[in-house]
């Protein structure tokens, strides 16, 4: 009958939603039909002249004008709408009250003031900002009351009232069809702008996924599952990346190989759960101990590798050697507390005509190997060249 949401809640939005542009119409339309009802005070002074009927007439009309200037007032700066909304019936029903009056004072005019009652009505159906059940009762209110005034004070004949009914009936119907079809295109416009935003929410939210999910997609491919470190290939990549930096500014450049020794043993023993537990102790140890902006990873199995840019062999050394050191003094608790860790690592610094990083790899490869065969838990460098 309304036109208005089922859903209290919705219903309350689109309300919240229209407040700043109804309090704006309210405003403008009160503030007209004080000045309407100003106006008319001019043309009851043509037909009455100073006589007790203008000045109950100036009296009414007073009163109206100040309600609506009142009510223009605390509307437009009000949240009524939402919290009173039966304030915006207070005006038509004054307005109303007082076209009723004008029967009983002017009764030889009720072919002029049908008019104005069927145009009052239209006026309160078209404007109403939404359409409430107070607008509907307030426009049923005129029309029966003119009718009744009609007959009781204007004496008119029965054949005369039902035609004026009927108009004012349709006044009514067409009113009240036309303002809920209105209301009506109101929510639909509300419900399909909510619609939009709701569907612009849920394409941020696809994207959001998506590129949380494309994130940790690549996190996974770059990434050694067990240890944190960078993978193989990515270790590869950032070094490159990092090589080719320093090289351009002619600065040193020297890689680890790093191999946690006897580990065969610490599996075999201690099972493979306490063996990833030991790699991920070494690999927080790398982290540490290697330098910010050191590329560091897991070359494979037990085997770890870092890149040390601007580093020359004596620093590679330094680097290594505390490294060796913190992982030799680790100890952990529950079964492994029995369980002594050591590396060897393998150092090589690219020479000034390589130009790449595979050479020096292979060379720190070596020196691992040379140092797992000299007794392991040792740092050894690669200083003999290539022989040609």
């Amino acid at each position: 009958m309304t036109a208005q949401f089922r859903d209290a809640g919705t219903e309350q939005a689109f309300r919240v939603s229209i407040l700043r542009k109804v309090q704006e119409d309210s405003w403008l339309t009160l503030i007209v039909a004080a000045a309407g009802m100003a106006m008319f005070g001019i043309s009851d002074y043509g037909f009455l002249g100073l006589a007790r009927e203008f000045y109950l007439l100036l009296g009414i009309r007073a009163t109206l004008i100040a309600t609506c200037l009142a009510l223009a007032i605390v509307l437009r700066s009000s949240d009524a709408l939402l919290t009173r909304p039966w304030l915006l019936s207070v005006a038509p029903a004054l307005i109303a009250t007082g076209s009723l009056a004008l029967i009983a004072i002017r009764p030889e005019t009720l072919s002029t003031q049908l008019i104005a009652v069927v145009v009052v009505v239209m006026a309160f159906y078209l404007f109403s900002p939404i359409l409430l059940w107070g607008m509907i009762g307030t426009s049923l209110y005129l029309g029966i009351g003119f009718l009744l005034g009609a007959w009781h004070w204007g004496g008119l004949p029965w054949e005369t009232l039902r035609s004026y009914g009927l108009l004012l009936i349709m006044a009514n119907v067409v009113g009240y069809v036309v303002a809920r079809r209105l209301a009506r295109l109101q929510r639909q416009q509300f419900e399909l702008l909510n619609e939009e935003r709701r569907s612009k929410q849920r394409l941020l939210e696809e994207v959001g996924r998506r590129e949380a999910l494309e994130k940790r997609l690549r996190i996974m491919a770059d990434t050694d599952e067990l240890t944190g470190l960078a993978n193989r290939r990515s270790f590869l990549q950032r070094a490159r990346t990092a090589f080719d930096t320093e090289r351009s500014g002619e600065r040193p450049f020297s890689l680890c190989m790093i191999d946690l020794d006897n580990f065969k043993a610490i599996n075999d023993r201690w099972g493979h759960a306490c063996g990833d537990r030991v790699l991920r102790e070494v690999a927080a140890i790398c982290l540490r101990v290697f330098r910010e902006g050191d590329a560091v990873g897991r070359f494979g199995g037990e085997e770890f590798v870092a890149a040390l840019p601007g580093a020359d062999m004596d620093e590679a050394r330094r680097i290594a050697e505390r490294l060796r050191a913190a992982i030799a003094g680790l100890r952990l608790d529950g079964a492994l507390a029995e369980m002594r860790a050591t590396v060897t690592v393998g150092l090589a610094e690219v020479r000034p005509l390589e130009s790449g990083l595979e050479p020096a790899l292979k060379r720190a490869d070596a020196a691992l190997y040379q140092g797992k065969r000299s007794g392991r838990n040792i740092v050894l460098e690669d200083i003999v060249p290539d022989a040609e």
